[in-house]
């Protein structure tokens, strides 16, 4: 056993080393190009923006706009002014006291100014054009009978580089300004954008026939921010402030859900007063409002005093005891201080604003459940980077890295930074010390509020508090890609009473790629008492021999996560059953259970259906001891601990039976079907639904194909069924896909319904065509990418004049050349014709 879980640790450092023929990243070789991002240049510094914004029909996508650039030159005089302006309609250009002329090719506008502006002197640029309908940045919902009750509404999100595609601007984050919206809409309607509000007026708008009454909102958010969080929402909702007259914070929800706002938002207060206090840092904007849209891209977005959420984050009454949105709520918040206050300066940096939000989630954990509940966060964190950080240099990008084709690309990285950048936040938390760790962030927040920053900024930060040399720490850890992946060997020496430690770093060790550095804790547990030692480590391989007063009964590698690794120990099974028990921390016993999933006889798996059945156990111990279970494929014992009270560790059971094996089929199914008619979550019912699929158990067609008429929170039974389809691949389950991509049905669902439409397309390749092909004209961007991308899936070369025709109406390059990668993929497939 031993020996095997070397090989696969080793392996996965082997694994992260692309094939020698592949290049370095970051480099064009064709052309020697240096093919990094780096911050575009902002010779002119962008003071104030107003927009004026005339919306007179809803149903319409068209937005009649003014702009006025209030700026001045940093340095040299600005003899021309380059403005990203994606798409827009451009009908004039003006500046009071100068003459103007400019040039607009769809996504650069140019102006040119006589005379030049100078340093020591501000102008105006008035902007006038039209918004038509754009594929980015502004996402127009307009009516439809598939929706009777839902009004048109209007949403942007500009992060990364997206506002620019409904007004002019510097769209790259190394510049702050200050902005005013006045927006004027149909009555009944209500206007959200980023500050206070100034005033709510009525203007008449048209003429004759087409005249009516406007209602114009007036926000102006006062202090300075970045284009990218500049917000504006428009739409019909029940809105609950949650706050005080001092700092209102409305939260909008779709008309009817309103008394469901205290359950779901309600901790909204709580959290700012946490934060205010651990980063000595008052709430810094007039407002916080939480804004419901429909088909929003993401789960959350946090625009600067208005956050923007999914379409369903707000829980029903019934599904409360099931689903909370804590860490959303607390994550979104936390960007107010990281990613608003203070702002990445370019993308590499983007971890000092998720990395952050994400570490603050774990924050406000720990002021509700202590340290235990702290470390549970963290530990998922380090899990997510352990399973995808598996890169090397020069082949794959750190987590701090210019290389990206695309800004978003950095948010979706292999060193990933939410979940490396809160590990790596924990790390120094660890290191440092409490005190000197937060009077470095504090210093960090008064020193570059309302400012942009870079890594090295938060370095210095910390080490002005800390005393400490930190450029070792933050090159390997943020700069360059992976993790070091260990296996400790410990074996007791009775002769002269020491344990001896022999620690190896399997991940990918060369020139590009040193072995990591870092004092690793172990904590050492004998009859005397506990002791906890720390062994330096800066090769691939190092010793330690530890003189005790006994024979240790428990020997813990990294307690408290101060390291962030994946660790093997080997040590004997006894070990393990009193860790798992008797661990010091969280992070203990979650790795004594995982070992314990590996280990002979009966006893491991007693202790681990102990653990599980524990109700007094913290959830995160108690599903890894379920995991481990399942690992083992104990189904009688998985069975028990499906019948637990905590929803969280009976889904974790269910998942469990449904990765048994087909051979345990007959014991599993009677129980996945009770769980589905008569659970009280409808999560548990949702994963009893994932493992009728995974366990291939067709006879429970019946059952999936019900879960998809379900209307549960978010959806859930619907996704779960839609994964059992999957799964089981019987053509009875395509026709069912097939009615979930209906525009009925949340964009999410149908997104995932799309995939397997594709997936089952070999049951009647011409149905599949025929229900997926129409979804290109979708006026929702999930639907239609998943529909261009479930064309190139089931290889229907009917499809290229689809994609052609689709390629010709659109207008932005970006779209355009995804849609011409479909083309080229389906192109260069294998001839497919109309049958099945």
């Amino acid at each position: 056993m031993n020996v095997t879980c070397i090989t696969i640790v080793a392996a996965v450092g082997l694994m992260s080393l692309p094939a020698l023929a592949q290049e370095a990243i970051g480099f064009d070789p064709e052309t020697g190009r240096n093919a990094r991002h780096y911050p575009p240049s902002c010779p002119a510094d962008f003071i104030h923006m107003k927009l004026d914004l005339t919306i007179p029909d809803m149903n319409v996508p068209r937005i009649e706009a003014v702009e006025t650039l209030t700026l001045s030159a940093r340095a040299e005089p600005i003899a021309s002014l380059k403005l990203d302006a994606r798409l827009l309609q451009i009908a004039s250009v003006s500046s009071p006291g100068r003459r103007t002329s400019y040039t607009h090719d769809g996504r650069t506008l140019m102006i040119a100014f006589e005379p030049p502006l100078n340093a020591d002197e501000r102008a105006d640029v008035t902007i006038e054009y039209t918004v038509e309908d754009p594929p980015d940045g502004l996402f127009w919902l307009t009516e439809s009978p598939a929706w009777p009750d839902r009004a048109a509404q209007i949403h942007t999100q500009g992060e990364s580089e997206t506002n620019c595609y409904w007004f002019a601007c510097h769209d790259f984050p190394n510049d702050r300004m200050t902005t005013e919206i006045v927006a004027a809409v149909p009555q009944g309607y209500l206007v959200s954008a980023n500050g206070r509000l100034v005033d709510w007026s009525a203007r008449p708008h048209g003429t004759g026939a087409d005249k009516r009454v406007l209602s114009v909102f007036h926000f102006l958010q006062s202090e300075p921010h970045v284009a990218y969080l500049v917000s504006l929402i428009v739409g019909k909702f029940d809105v609950v402030d949650l706050g005080t007259a001092e700092l209102p914070m409305p939260v909008y929800v779709p008309p009817g859900r309103g008394p469901d706002v205290p359950a779901t938002y309600g901790q909204t207060p709580e959290m700012i007063d946490v934060f205010a206090s651990v980063l000595d840092e008052p709430y810094p904007w007039d407002k916080y409002a939480q804004l419901l849209v429909w088909n929003f891209g993401a789960g959350g977005m946090e625009n600067t005093s208005a956050t923007t959420v999914f379409d369903t984050a707000v829980i029903a009454p019934d599904e409360l005891d099931d689903h909370d949105l804590i860490g959303l709520i607390s994550h979104e918040l936390a960007h107010q201080w990281f990613g608003d206050l203070l702002t990445c300066n370019s993308w590499e940096h983007i971890w000092l604003n998720e990395g952050w939000a994400t570490f603050c989630e774990s924050l406000w954990y720990e002021s509700q459940g202590g340290a235990e509940a702290y470390l549970a966060d963290i530990q998922a964190n380090v899990d997510a980077v352990i399973g995808a950080d598996l890169g090397a240099a020069p082949y794959a990008p750190g987590m701090v890295s210019e290389v990206y084709d695309e800004p978003d690309d950095v948010f979706g990285r292999d060193a990933n930074p939410y979940p490396k950048g809160a590990s790596i936040l924990h790390m120094l938390r660890t290191s440092l010390g409490d005190r000197a760790f937060f009077a470095g962030v504090r210093a960090y927040i008064d020193r570059y509020k309302y400012k942009t920053v870079e890594t090295a900024d938060f370095r210095r930060s910390l080490e002005d508090a800390s005393g400490e040399q930190l450029e070792r720490f933050f090159d390997q850890w943020c700069l360059r890609p992976g993790i070091p992946r260990l296996v400790v060997d410990t074996e007791w020496n009775s002769g002269d009473s020491t344990l001896d430690l022999r620690i190896h770093q399997t991940q990918v060790v060369n020139g590009a790629n040193p072995a990591f550095a870092f004092d690793l804790p172990i904590e050492v547990a004998t009859s005397a008492g506990t002791s906890t030692h720390h062994v330096w480590v800066e090769t691939t391989d190092a010793e330690a021999s530890l003189k005790l007063d006994s024979e240790p009964r428990m020997v813990t590698v990294n307690p408290d996560l101060a390291v962030l690794a994946e660790i093997h120990v080997n040590q004997p099974t006894a070990r393990w059953l009193a860790q798992l028990d008797g661990g010091s921390t969280l992070p203990a016993r979650v790795q004594a259970a995982r070992h314990l999933a590996e280990a002979d006889g009966v006893q491991a798996a007693q202790a681990l259906q102990r653990t599980a059945m524990s109700e007094d156990v913290h959830d995160a111990i108690r599903i890894a001891a379920v995991e481990a279970l399942a690992t083992r494929r104990d189904v009688d014992r998985l069975i028990k601990a499906a019948g637990v009270k905590d929803p969280e560790v009976r889904r974790s059971a269910i998942r469990g039976l449904g990765q048994a094996g087909t051979e345990s089929t007959s014991k599993v199914v009677p129980l996945l079907v009770r769980t589905f008619n008569e659970d009280t979550s409808s999560r548990a019912r949702g994963e009893a639904v994932r493992a009728m699929g995974t366990l291939g158990a067709r006879d429970q067609l019946a059952t999936v194909l019900s879960a998809s008429l379900s209307e549960t929170q978010h959806d859930g039974l619907r996704q779960a069924a839609l994964d059992a389809m999957r799964s089981l691949d019987a053509p009875e389950c395509l026709n069912a896909a097939i009615l979930l991509t209906d525009e009925s049905h949340h964009s999410r669902t149908r997104a995932n319904a799309i995939g397997v439409v594709a997936a089952l397309a070999h049951h009647d390749r011409a149905r599949a065509y025929q229900a997926i092909e129409p979804l290109l004209g979708d006026r929702t961007a999930r639907v239609w990418q998943s529909a261009g991308d479930a064309l190139v899936e089931i290889g229907d070369r009917r499809g290229l004049d689809a994609l052609r025709a689709l390629l010709a109406r659109h207008r932005d390059d970006r779209m355009r050349a995804r849609i011409q990668r479909w083309i080229d993929a389906l192109e260069g497939g294998s001839e497919t014709g109309q049958g099945g």
